[in-house]
């Protein structure tokens, strides 16, 4: 399979220097340990219950039909930099429990697409700080802003592909506008989401048991190439991807590909 020399040869990775010939990042992709924490005051259980009752956060990693690709989540898979794409095409809040959300959709890996489903926690919200910067599109933002911070699990349901199950920590920086409605803030100096937007990272086991694990990482849109991999695009007036991410899938970046739509069989 294709992820057999990341799961048997760690220290071919890890213990020797990193070879030229390999992306590398701005920012190192490893398990988190502890829960993602933001700076800010920690709201109340209530107050964080009534939030998220009524701001329902499933909508800024659900997506949306008519968004075509643009909503992709877009990141990293293993110590190589190879592009992991998520699509969150099922969100569902559980009514008794505000914050926890079903979910379901596909992801994408070394050109294979599997299915998925699981579920997203929302455990604690903080109210950022003055300090922490929050950029619009008119500069520096004056209304209040959150950050969510929780935990995930999504079980692949069939065995095409990486199969196995992605775990970890999520955070996501967002506003809450006067019709209650939750929208993402992907500009700010927040380290729990790596500058803003929407972060899920954690790690990728072959089984739920396994103890040996490949680390994940991935952010709305394309702010994993402009956060966390290094000099991702090059050139002057004709700016093209790094051939050195071409390399672990990321040469058709710019491609309408709706990979994870079902495709109609014709019948005679």
């Amino acid at each position: 399979m294709r992820y057999f020399l990341l799961l048997t040869t760690p220290t071919l990775l890890l213990g020797s220097p990193q070879p030229q010939r390999l992306p590398s990042f701005a920012g190192a992709v490893t398990a988190p340990v502890t829960p993602l924490a933001a700076p800010g005051a920690v709201l109340s259980n209530a107050s964080r219950n009534t939030l998220l009752a009524q701001a329902n956060l499933g909508r800024l990693w659900q997506h949306q039909a008519q968004s075509g690709t643009e909503d992709v989540l877009n990141g990293c898979f293993g110590y190589d930099g190879q592009r992991l794409e998520f699509v969150f095409t099922s969100v569902q809040a559980d009514a008794k429990n505000p914050g926890r959300y079903l979910v379901g959709g596909k992801f994408r890996c070394y050109g294979d697409v599997t299915p998925f489903r699981g579920s997203i926690e929302v455990q604690q919200v903080q109210r950022l700080p003055a300090e922490v910067k929050v950029y619009d599109n008119n500069g520096i933002s004056p209304v209040p802003t959150y950050c969510a911070t929780g935990s995930f699990a999504l079980q692949a349901t069939n065995s095409h592909g990486l199969g196995g199950q992605f775990s970890g920590r999520l955070a996501l920086d967002f506003q809450v506008g006067p019709s209650k409605r939750a929208y993402l803030v992907e500009n700010t100096t927040n380290p729990a989401t790596r500058n803003g937007g929407l972060l899920f990272e954690g790690v990728w086991r072959e089984q739920a048991a396994a103890t040996t694990t490949v680390p994940a990482l991935w952010k709305q849109g394309i702010a994993v190439t402009q956060q966390v991999l290094s000099r991702f695009e090059i050139g002057g007036r004709n700016v093209e991807i790094n051939p050195k991410y071409t390399r672990v899938g990321w040469n058709n970046f710019w491609k309408n590909d709706e990979w994870w739509v079902e495709k109609q069989v014709a019948r005679r």
